[in-house]
């Protein structure tokens, strides 16, 4: 419909003959009887129109005239004007209506077939470039719609600025941002006098900055609106270079972030009394329980009932689950080798029940990358000798690769030890190493290496960093895509072989971590990829699965009630206390334990966290309120013992499964903490 040629030729068959010569060559053809049944065939849509001059003789014009006026603006009709040659010029009425049509071609009659079919060829020629002009001022309208729509839904204002004249091009929301209404101006010179005076010279700072160096503009300030009130700002620019070196326009966007400030100095007023708040509630605690010591006897029977209470409101809401049942059964099988590997001088043994730690060892790490996967955790945070981690993904990363792929390492960091989350940091190392290998198609070779390096380098904080290197051997990243490989989302990868979101979490860790990410690429060559993570200036000490035999801490005396429902962990705890020293009953639930306490009069309690009926954190705190001396251990098969932790405050706990050494250190640290707080009691 858009290409069809229309024809207008009233008189003998020129009609006929136009329309004929033109379908041989492939032309769709319309014969139009008058100047309004063209007119319509033009509303209906054509790609050109051929027209005899005395057909636009007839009084009908007035039609195709508005319909020409009324043309959108990528539009300019082609038509061609078949004429009869004049001695003289034509007439001032002829000539009219002809300028009148705008694109015209005029030929002279007679003409040949040739030069008819070349001039029919060019208008359509003409007419597509029309088409692809209205496609692209389209798209262009369509794209704008969407990115005012984005820019509206996120608040974001827009914002141009001419860096040579000083003139400010500013949407609406931007103007909302200085506190102005849609129909009132702003200029660059309201926008230097709204500035805070305090934070003037850093606006200013930033801006000739990023003119001066080419960079970013990104700042922060407060802006007085002309109400009087005060509102944070974030403004974030990029420049359009004219010629090389030289600025002409700046552009970028805007937002109110006074509701996400205002938070934040609450949050640290907050934090600021936090301690005093601490102390005080610590003291009403102190002072609670002292004024229960003193009423105990009288409100026994009260406590009792108070004691049910609490355990009906406890059942159901902790259960041990899937990590819970397993950890106990991997509790009892490691504690049994470690008693086997402490009680046998046999080196057979000694092998077997190595290989065995070895295979559980497996299992523990294996349940706890199951649960961190299927839930939304916060980096624990810790330091983490690299060397160490890499070494120990010899395995998972030579069975994941494939033997199409080689593997070097060239690890170089020795016993330093960077600030990160061990789980995560070994998931964005497995992340690596997978990219690498599906950028080489038809093999190649993956090098992980470490080093140390201080942090000179842009976005890092002073101070020494550990750095880990992924290259591979591919067919590396092209230099205008580099910029977007940490975008979520983001990949290079053929459609079904990635999310885009492996980089975006590699970023993620390692700047929750205090550190970033770096990449280098070249195409055909491979790419190279760097996590920096800080130095960790943590104190090192010894965790209790550190702890070597030989300095186990012994009893001195204590006695110890071992409360948990699982036979078989419950036996193996007990054990392993009597053979270091402690005198030591059990329990085999919640509500057993609590019977216990006032005939056994332990120092320490240790009691599994998930149990039927009374789980351990309730089972802590009503022993608590009888005995406030008391020492408490809890013991959980939880993957995420932190959240227990934050559960249980003042407890200390232990996560399954555990050595002897483990246990044995947790004990003593437990019952050196509640002597630690009974000393500093009024």
């Amino acid at each position: 419909m858009d290409e069809r040629i229309l024809v207008l030729a009233p008189r003998g068959r020129d009609a006929p003959v136009i329309a004929e010569t033109l379908a041989g060559l492939g032309h769709h053809t319309v014969i139009c009887a008058d100047l309004p049944v063209l007119t319509r065939a033009l509303q209906e849509g054509a790609g050109a129109a051929i027209l005899t001059e005395e057909a636009l003789a007839q009084d009908a014009t007035e039609t195709l005239n508005a319909w020409l006026s009324a043309q959108p603006p990528w539009s300019d009709f082609p038509f061609i004007v078949l004429v009869t040659k004049q001695a003289g010029k034509r007439a001032r009425a002829d000539a009219d209506r002809l300028q009148a049509m705008g694109n015209i071609v005029l030929l002279e009659r007679p003409i040949n077939a040739e030069t008819l079919v070349s001039a029919a060829a060019s208008a359509l020629r003409a007419r597509r470039r029309q088409y692809r002009a209205r496609d692209q001022l389209t798209d262009q309208a369509k794209a704008e719609a969407q990115l005012r729509f984005a820019l509206d839904a996120g608040h974001l204002g827009a914002w141009d600025l001419d860096l040579d004249s000083r003139g400010l091009t500013t949407s609406q929301q931007t103007k909302a941002h200085f506190g102005r209404a849609a129909d009132e101006p702003l200029t660059l010179d309201d926008i230097e006098a709204a500035v805070h005076p305090q934070d003037a010279a850093r606006r200013l700072a930033a801006l000739e900055t990023s003119i001066a160096e080419g960079g970013d503009y990104d700042v922060e300030y407060r802006v007085t609106w002309p109400d009087g009130s005060l509102h944070w700002l974030q403004v974030r620019g990029r420049l359009n270079l004219h010629t090389p070196g030289q600025a002409r326009r700046m552009s970028g966007v805007i937002l109110d972030v006074t509701d996400a400030k205002t938070a934040e100095a609450a949050l640290r007023a907050m934090n600021e009394t936090l301690e005093r708040r601490v102390t005080e509630s610590v003291r009403e605690l102190q002072h609670s329980n002292a004024r229960l010591l003193e009423e105990i006897g009288e409100r026994e029977q009260a406590q009792a009932a108070l004691v049910q209470a609490q355990k009906m409101d406890a059942i159901g809401q902790l259960t041990g689950g899937i990590a819970h049942d397993f950890n106990n059964l991997l509790t009892a099988i490691v504690g049994n080798i470690d008693m086997i590997e402490r009680r046998s001088d046999d080196p057979r043994v000694q092998r077997m029940a190595a290989n065995a730690r070895e295979g559980v060892e497996r299992a523990t790490k294996l349940t706890a990358q199951l649960l961190a996967f299927s839930r939304s955790q916060q980096l624990d945070l810790q330091p983490v000798e690299v060397d160490a981690l890499i070494t120990g993904m010899g395995d998972l990363l030579a069975r994941t690769l494939g033997h199409t792929v080689e593997i070097r390492t060239d690890l170089r960091a020795g016993a330093a030890r960077a600030n990160a989350d061990p789980n995560q940091l070994e998931l964005a190392i497995l992340n690596l190493a997978i990219n690498a290998r599906d950028a080489m198609s038809d093999g190649g070779t993956v090098t992980i290496a470490s080093r140390t390096a201080d942090g000179w380098r842009e976005g890092l904080k002073p101070g020494y960093y550990v750095v880990i290197t992924v290259a591979d051997t591919g067919h590396g990243i092209p230099a205008d895509l580099l910029q977007k490989v940490f975008d979520p989302f983001f990949t290079t990868k053929s459609v079904g072989k990635g999310t885009g979101l492996g980089l975006s979490q590699v970023y993620g860790i390692a700047t929750q971590s205090g550190g970033t990410v770096r990449v280098e690429s070249t195409v055909n060559v491979g790419t190279t990829i760097q996590v920096w993570l800080p130095v960790s200036d943590a104190a090192e000490r010894l965790r209790p699965s550190d702890a070597p035999s030989s300095e186990t801490p012994l009893s001195q005396g204590e006695r110890v009630l071992v409360v948990d429902d699982d036979p078989g962990v419950r036996q193996f705890i007990v054990q392993c206390l009597r053979s270091l020293g402690y005198t030591v009953t059990e329990a085999a639930g919640g509500q057993a334990g609590l019977d216990r306490i006032a005939t056994d009069r332990p120092d320490l309690m240790v009691v599994d966290f998930a149990m039927p009926g009374v789980n351990g954190a309730q089972v802590a705190a009503d022993a608590r309120k009888a005995f406030p001396t008391l020492a408490v251990l809890l013991v959980t098969g939880y993957a995420d013992a932190q959240a227990i932790k934050d559960l249980v405050k003042s407890e200390a706990v232990l996560r399954k499964p555990f050595k002897v050494s483990d246990l044995a250190v947790s004990v003593r640290r437990a019952l050196e903490e509640a002597a630690r707080v009974l000393d500093y009691s009024p």
